[in-house]
């Protein structure tokens, strides 16, 4: 194998591995005027989620979360919360919603001066009406500052 090859093979490999993704359904609409959709008449609605399985943020300091989904069969706006965010961090904002027509958003995090120092798993919760609720967890590890 030529040395670009390893390199662009390593670097898709670290890719994979440092990203996660979890799917969400729901069931098939109704059709209007007759009975319920069934699989075969219509698609089911799908979300899935991406997003790093570990993110890093020094006490202090804002860090950025990239969250990207993709959507199967609706086009409804999905709002993006996360929980068990570690003592002293915070999202600034509270709350996200990534609108119809678009996949991804950047959530900002905030640490304070004397966040708690340590790996804290955060769960990303994303919901859109007619699916269950997608969660996923990352660890967040937050730094002291030097």
């Amino acid at each position: 194998m030529k040395p670009f090859q390893m390199f662009a093979a390593a670097g898709l490999a670290l890719l994979i591995a440092g990203c996660q993704e979890t799917t969400s359904t729901g069931p098939a609409p109704a059709t209007s005027g007759g009975p319920p959709a069934t699989r075969s008449q219509t698609e089911i609605k799908k979300l899935s989620l991406t997003a790093a399985k570990a993110q890093t943020i020094k006490q202090g300091d804002t860090d950025d979360v990239a969250i990207k989904i993709n959507r199967d069969n609706f086009n409804d706006a999905v709002t993006i919360r996360l929980n068990d965010l570690p003592k002293g961090v915070e999202l600034i904002g509270n709350e996200a919603v990534i609108p119809a027509g678009q996949n991804s958003i950047t959530l900002q995090l905030k640490a304070a001066p004397d966040a708690e120092v340590g790996e804290h798993k955060v769960q990303i919760d994303a919901k859109a009406p007619g699916l269950a609720d997608n969660v996923q967890t990352f660890t967040l590890t937050v730094k002291a500052s030097s």
